[in-house]
């Protein structure tokens, strides 16, 4: 299936459809996004290191963590404290394997959560927010679950920041969350001709 898979995922409408997708992807999904080149990983130990400042101890949610892959690199930094979230299964089970979280919860974030309010120091969504995985109502709940202080880190395409109402989104909740930062554009997987130019948006919750 190779480079078809992003295709079918971000195009897919179904949320039923779209963990079958998943199922059958796992197993390949780690080494395709190596090979297309997944810029999550370094931009995120980018923010981690030269934006924020936080004790290794910090609680971080991975919120659509898939198979850990982008979680790897916190652990990486000695980020031990991690919790992650996703709705696949499948996803999950090679997340799981990797021994990089404290627990991981199978749930949607397009719906609210069973995860308590004002809890983790950091909240971590990247390649979730977009067409097809979860809208913009999301970014309440990610809000909620951050402790005052906390900090959210999200990646977001340009192509649908606007047209998807992601900006309209982080406009309504300006009181809740304030911007830190936003990274220069990057191509998210650079070597695949179907992938998307993010930024990364980084916000403290007030």
């Amino acid at each position: 299936m190779g480079k078809k898979w992003l295709d079918i995922v971000y195009n897919e409408k179904s949320s039923i459809k779209l963990k079958q997708h998943y199922k059958f992807w796992a197993d390949d999904y780690d080494r395709d996004l190596v090979d297309w080149g997944y810029a999550y990983p370094s931009q995120l130990k980018k923010v981690m290191s030269q934006d924020i400042k936080v004790k290794k101890d910090s609680k971080i949610l991975d919120a659509g963590c898939g198979t850990g892959l982008v979680a790897q690199v916190l652990s990486d930094m000695n980020f031990k404290n991690l919790v992650g979230l996703d709705y696949s299964i499948d996803m999950l089970k090679i997340a799981k394997n990797k021994k990089i979280y404290k627990r991981l919860i199978q749930e949607s974030l397009n719906k609210k959560t069973s995860l308590r309010s004002n809890q983790f120091d950091i909240v971590l969504c990247t390649g979730v927010l977009t067409s097809g995985h979860v809208g913009a109502k999301a970014i309440n709940e990610l809000i909620r679950v951050t402790k005052n202080n906390g900090y959210l880190i999200l990646s977001i395409a340009e192509s649908i920041y606007e047209k998807l109402g992601f900006k309209d989104e982080i406009e309504k909740n300006k009181k809740q969350i304030s911007k830190i930062k936003i990274s220069k554009p990057f191509i998210a997987l650079p070597n695949h001709k179907s992938s998307a130019t993010s930024k990364m948006y980084l916000f403290q919750r007030i």
